[in-house]
C-alpha cells in the first residue's frame, strides 16, 4: 500500500458539522479503564482539537464497539500489544497537545506554554521532559556569527509550532501503520516483479467554502483526469493515426493548460505559492494580490475580490478562499521540534524524527535543513504517483453520486449528468460507439482463428488468413478496418468467431473423446482377453492337484474302511 499527502490540517482545525480523524473518538469512547489511566485520557468533549465544530458523534455509530474491532485488526496484522500501546500513546498526545495554552509574558506579544497538566502529559507520551516541550514550542533559535541564540515565539507562531507538531505525529503514525501492514501483508510471499493495484482517491471537490484542502484535491484530480483522458481518447486515436485507419476524430477539452496554470515556474499558483509561505509579512491577502497580479491574464485563472480566486477545471469554475493557506502550506516544524523528537525516551517519536531527515538517529541534529512546504510535498507524491500508473494498465472505476441527500433509490438528473459531463464520459462513449474496441495484430488473429477457414488459400501469410477470414464470415467492410499491423473490429463483431471457434474446439473435443474411449475399451479388452488365458491355467493346475490330493485321500480312506470290515468278518466267524 502506498498513500498520498492526506488532509492533515484536520487533526488541529475542523469545518462546521464534521468531525475530525475518526480513530479520535474510537480512542475516547473504547479504551479500557486501564488504558485511560496510562494515558491519562478523558473524553472526547474536553479536547480542543475534536470540540471545535460540535460533532462528537455519528448517528447509528458506535464508537467504542469501533475501537474494538480496530484492535482486533492490529491483532490480525500482527501488530504486537506493545506497539498497539504505543500508537494509542501518540494518538493520546496530539490531544493534549491541542489543549495546550500559552501565556503573553511581553509587550511585544511573546508567549509560553502554561505549565499545566496538557504540557505535562503530551511531554510524558511522547517521552520527554515538560520543560523541554515547552522550550521546543515556544522559541526558536537564530544564528549570530558562531552562535545560535534563542527567541521566543509570537502567540499565532507558537500555537502554528504547537499545531504542526500535532500533524507530524499522526502523520508519521499513519505512514508507520501503512509500512507495518505492507510487512505483514508480504509476510512469505515471493516477489513476481507484477501487481493488481487500486487507487483510492477522493473526486473533485466544489464546495461553499473552497480552501487549500479543496485546491490541492482539485489539483490531484486534474492531474488523473489528464491520465484518464491519454489512455481512454488520446492514445486511442493516435493509435488509429499509426496504423492508418480511416477516422472521424472525437474532439476533447485537454486540460493541460490548467495543469500549467499549477505547475508552471516561476509563475505557476504552486510556486507563487510557496515564494509567498517564505517571504516576511506576508499574508493571505498579499497572496491573492500576487495570484491576481501575475496570472489575470490566463484564461484558466479568474481573479476576485478579496482573498478569494478562481480555477476553471476540467469540471468546472472553482472558487477559493486564501484564508488559511499560507500556515497550511507552511506546516512549520521547526528544528527544535525535531530535535525534541530524536532525543526522546519513546521509540516512535525517534523513528518519525529519523525517517523525517532519512539519517542515522544520533545524526538527526542539523538545525538548518529546509522543510518542504505542504504543497511542494504533494506535488513530488503526485508525480511519483502518476510514474507509477504511466506503468501500468488502467482499467477505471467512475464512481457516480445519485443525490445530494445521500438517499438510496434516488437519481438526481441534473447532478447525474454533471459529473457525467465532468469525467469525460460522454467522450468515451463516443469513442467507444464510432471506435473500435476490438483490435488484434494479424498475427494473433490468424493463429487463434486461422483453423476455421474452410478452404486453403494460396498466400499462407497473417494478413492474407485474416482477410479471408472475415470474408468467409461475411463481416461487413463497415464492419472492421485493417490496419499496417493490427486488424480492427466494430463491437460484437468478434463474437461469431469466437462461437464458431468454441463450436469447432467442442467437435475436436468430441472426436477426441470418441477415439480415446475406443482405444481404452481396446486396450481393455486386450488386457482383459489375456488375463482370461492366464486365469483358466491357474485353475486347471489348481483343480488336477486338488484332484490328485481327493484321490489319495479317498483311496487311503477305502483301504482303511475294507480292512475294519475285513476285521469284523474275521471276528464273526470266530464267534
Amino acid at each position: 500500500m502506498l498513500f498520498v499527502t492526506f488532509e492533515q490540517s484536520r487533526v488541529v482545525q475542523l469545518a462546521a458539522g464534521e468531525r475530525s480523524y475518526h480513530i479520535f473518538y474510537q480512542l475516547c469512547a473504547g479504551a479500557s479503564p486501564a488504558l485511560r489511566e496510562r494515558l491519562n485520557l478523558k473524553m472526547a468533549n474536553e479536547y480542543n482539537y475534536l470540540v471545535q465544530s460540535d460533532c462528537l458523534v455519528i448517528n447509528g455509530v458506535d464508537d467504542g464497539q469501533k475501537f474494538q474491532k480496530l484492535k482486533e485488526a492490529f491483532d490480525i496484522v500482527q501488530i504486537c500489544k506493545e506497539e498497539q500501546e504505543q500508537v494509542f500513546a501518540m494518538l493520546a498526545a496530539v490531544l493534549w497537545l491541542g489543549n495546550i495554552s500559552f501565556q503573553v509574558i511581553d509587550k511585544e506579544n511573546h508567549v509560553e506554554a502554561l505549565a499545566d497538566e496538557a504540557l505535562t502529559s503530551a511531554a510524558t507520551l511522547i517521552g520527554c521532559a515538560p520543560h523541554e516541550l515547552m522550550q521546543a514550542i515556544s522559541t526558536y533559535r537564530i544564528q549570530v556569527g558562531k552562535d545560535r541564540i534563542a527567541k521566543k515565539l509570537t502567540l499565532q507562531q507558537a500555537i502554528g509550532t504547537r499545531d504542526a507538531l500535532a500533524k507530524f505525529i499522526y502523520a508519521s503514525l499513519f505512514d508507520w501503520l501503512v509500512e507495518q501492514i505492507n510487512k505483514s501483508l508480504e509476510a512469505g510471499k515471493k516477489h513476481i516483479g507484477r501487481s493488481i493495484s487500486i487507487l483510492d482517491i477522493y473526486g473533485f471537490e466544489s464546495l461553499k467554502k473552497n480552501s487549500f484542502e479543496q485546491f490541492c484535491i482539485n489539483y490531484a484530480n486534474e492531474r488523473l483526469q489528464q491520465h484518464f483522458n491519454r489512455h481512454l481518447l488520446k492514445l486511442e486515436q493516435e493509435e488509429y493515426d499509426l496504423e492508418g485507419i480511416d477516422w472521424s476524430k472525437v474532439v476533447f477539452e485537454d486540460n493541460q493548460e490548467c495543469l500549467d496554470l499549477f505547475e508552471k515556474k516561476p509563475l505557476g499558483i504552486l510556486s507563487l505559492l510557496d515564494e509567498e509561505s517564505n517571504a516576511p509579512n506576508s499574508t493571505d491577502f498579499t497572496l491573492a494580490n500576487k495570484l491576481k497580479q501575475h496570472l489575470n491574464s490566463n484564461s484558466y485563472f479568474k481573479g476576485d475580490r478579496g482573498r478569494a480566486f478562481g480555477v476553471l477545471h476540467f469540471a468546472g469554475e472553482v472558487h477559493y478562499d486564501t484564508n488559511g493557506f499560507l500556515d497550511k502550506n507552511r506546516d512549520p516544524l521547526s528544528s527544535e521540534v525535531v530535535q525534541l523528537l530524536s532525543s526522546c525516551d519513546s521509540q516512535l517519536p525517534q523513528l518519525f524524527a529519523k525517517k523525517m531527515f532519512n539519517q542515522p538517529l544520533q545524526s538527526v541534529t542539523s538545525l538548518d535543513t529546509t522543510m518542504q512546504s505542504v504543497a511542494l510535498q504533494f506535488k513530488g507524491q503526485l508525480f511519483k504517483l502518476m510514474h507509477q500508473l504511466e506503468s501500468t494498465r488502467p482499467h477505471f472505476i467512475c464512481c457516480i453520486k445519485p443525490n445530494s441527500k445521500q438517499l438510496p433509490g434516488t437519481y438526481e438528473e441534473d447532478l447525474v449528468l454533471q459529473q457525467l459531463r465532468c469525467c469525460g464520459i460522454f467522450e468515451v462513449i463516443r469513442i467507444s460507439r464510432s471506435g473500435y474496441p476490438t483490435r488484434m495484430t494479424h498475427q494473433a488473429f490468424s493463429e487463434r482463428y486461422g483453423f476455421l477457414l474452410s478452404e486453403p488459400i494460396v498466400s499462407q501469410d497473417s494478413l492474407s488468413i485474416s482477410v479471408a477470414l472475415l470474408k468467409q464470415f461475411n463481416v461487413l467492410p463497415q464492419m472492421y478496418q485493417i490496419g499496417y499491423t493490427k486488424l480492427f473490429l466494430r463491437t460484437g463483431q468478434i463474437s461469431a468467431l469466437e462461437d464458431r471457434r468454441k463450436q469447432v474446439l467442442r467437435g475436436v473435443i468430441e472426436v477426441q473423446k470418441y477415439f480415446r474411449g475406443h482405444r481404452a475399451r481396446r486396450l481393455f479388452h486386450e488386457h482383459n482377453k489375456g488375463a482370461k488365458i492366464v486365469c483358466g491355467e491357474n485353475i486347471r493346475r489348481k483343480y488336477a492337484a486338488e484332484s490328485n490330493r481327493c484321490s489319495a485321500f479317498a483311496s487311503q480312506l477305502l483301504d482303511e474302511q475294507l480292512t475294519a470290515v475285513i476285521y469284523l468278518q474275521s471276528g464273526k466267524y470266530t464267534w
